[in-house]
């Protein structure tokens, strides 16, 4: 026991002799070990993954040129939201800018249709009337029209407004993924 007390000792001793600027060399190093230590515990991966995983389904909705936060789209992209959190389908939108024109926004609902959406939502007038124009054009796509009649083939009108809008599009769009 005497032994290891003067050896203790004659460690603070030599750690005394040792220049204020070598102490603080030694201090920065334990610290940045504990530290290092400290945040390797914290940041250690869990089991859980981390990002969403999605299955091989797309809903898309097509707007106009204010997108998700126009007026006709924010419960529809809502309402998608929703049943991409229920099912993991993901979901997207396309934006059509420019003119807002048929002719204009055709070539941005094609291009949802190569994407290989498994249904296309339109939200808005101009998006409606693109899709109700140029459904036929596209025989296997699904399309649905919300706030808007005329339900024909491949497109499926939804008449709700307001409150219900979200609810109306989370069934079709999980309906859609079953």
């Amino acid at each position: 026991m005497e032994t290891a007390v003067r050896r203790a000792a004659a460690g603070l001793d030599r750690c005394r002799r040792l220049s204020p600027k070598w102490r603080a060399s030694i201090a920065a190093a334990l610290a940045a070990a504990v530290a290092g230590g400290v945040c390797l515990a914290l940041l250690t991966p869990s089991d859980k993954p981390r990002a969403r995983r999605y299955i091989a389904f797309k809903a898309c909705l097509l707007t106009d040129s204010r997108g998700v936060a126009g007026r006709e789209a924010a419960p529809v992209w809502e309402g998608m939201r929703r049943a991409s959190l229920k099912t993991r389908a993901k979901i997207q939108y396309l934006a059509v800018p420019g003119p807002a024109t048929v002719a204009n926004a055709r070539p941005y609902l094609a291009s949802l249709v190569q994407r290989h959406c498994g249904i296309i939502l339109a939200a808005g007038k101009l998006a409606t009337d693109t899709v109700t124009a140029s459904a036929r054009s596209f025989g296997d796509a699904r399309f649905v029209v919300v706030g808007a009649a005329g339900a024909t083939g491949n497109v499926r009108a939804v008449r709700a407004s307001g409150a219900p809008v979200p609810d109306a599009v989370e069934r079709i769009v999980s309906a859609a993924v079953t």
